[in-house]
């Protein structure tokens, strides 16, 4: 009979190099896994904890405390960084440790995947039928029926799209532009040279564009800067547009970005699209495709 026992480091600790290294015996060499990365986020952090089975570490998970986040009116946590062999029962052990935690502090649910807000990696992909793209986390799909298999339900579902470009239609683009010009807005790259003011310009905007997202909970101007500034070599300001008014206040941005993971460079991401609730802008969703079209 198995032998079952946790540890709780922290990634400050000597011992998180065992929570740390757990990934390498569940991944190949060189795996899409360790260049996605799927780590565990300082903010809301309570512990991270790893199952060991006769003394070898077979599972794990970060625990998070988001004081904002709720679920259906009632007090939540969340759990992230997830890693498990293929067992039903290591599985099992791994997040009724998590369900004892979380009853023990008083929460009412458990979200995960979700490394403490919707602003850090969070959800499960359902099937790897694409190749995985630049800034989106890689895992076993197996750990997709290790949840559902232990209690936890399907709350949410996302999507992505693949689209082929069948030409770039200069005349659209411009009918969508003058439309909005005659509205007073004006369009603009991303100027890299002044990136921090211009990451301070979409945060702002972020904040209330996505107050109504599912799972939304705030986060500070020094948490988006810290999140974000670090991609700067990443970025190429052909792919973010600003919009604007005359007061130079900005209504929407388009922040696309390549897929470095793509070994023939030819796919692009459009990653986000946000607009002022209250904004006359028009033709933004169909505009960024036909933006990105024209690089």
């Amino acid at each position: 009979m198995a032998d079952y026992k946790f540890i709780k480091t922290l990634p400050n600790q000597d011992d998180f190099s065992i929570f740390n290294e757990l990934p390498k015996s569940l991944y190949e060499e060189g795996h899409q896994r360790f260049i996605s990365g799927n780590e565990p986020v300082d903010q809301f952090l309570e512990g991270c904890y790893v199952l060991l089975k006769n003394e070898i570490p077979v599972g794990r998970f970060a625990f998070y405390e988001n004081p904002a986040l709720n679920y259906q009116g009632e007090k939540s946590c969340s759990i992230g960084s997830y890693e498990c062999e293929n067992n039903q029962e290591t599985s099992g052990k791994l997040l009724s440790k998590a369900k004892e935690i979380a009853f023990s502090k008083g929460y009412s649910w458990i979200i995960g995947p979700m490394e403490g807000s919707t602003w850090n990696n969070y959800r499960f992909s359902t099937n790897h039928d694409s190749a995985p793209s630049f800034m989106e986390p890689y895992h076993h799909l197996y750990y997709n029926n290790q949840f559902v298999y232990h209690g936890f339900d399907i709350i949410h579902n996302y999507g992505s799209n693949l689209i082929s470009p069948e030409g770039f239609d200069k005349d659209k683009l411009m009918k969508i532009e003058d439309s909005n010009e005659q509205k007073g807005f004006s369009y603009r790259k991303m100027n890299l040279e002044d990136y921090e003011n211009e990451l301070k310009k979409i945060a702002k905007l972020s904040f209330s564009g996505f107050q109504s997202n599912f799972l939304f909970t705030p986060i500070t101007e020094d948490g988006f800067l810290n999140k974000y500034l670090p991609l700067k070599p990443y970025l190429d300001p052909n792919l973010i547009w600003m919009i604007e008014d005359q007061n130079k206040e900005l209504h929407a941005y388009i922040f696309g970005v390549t897929d470095y993971f793509d070994p023939n460079n030819e796919t692009l991401i459009i990653k986000t699209i946000v607009r002022k609730k209250e904004s006359e802008l028009t033709g933004l969703g169909f505009y960024s495709v036909l933006k990105i079209n024209q690089i």
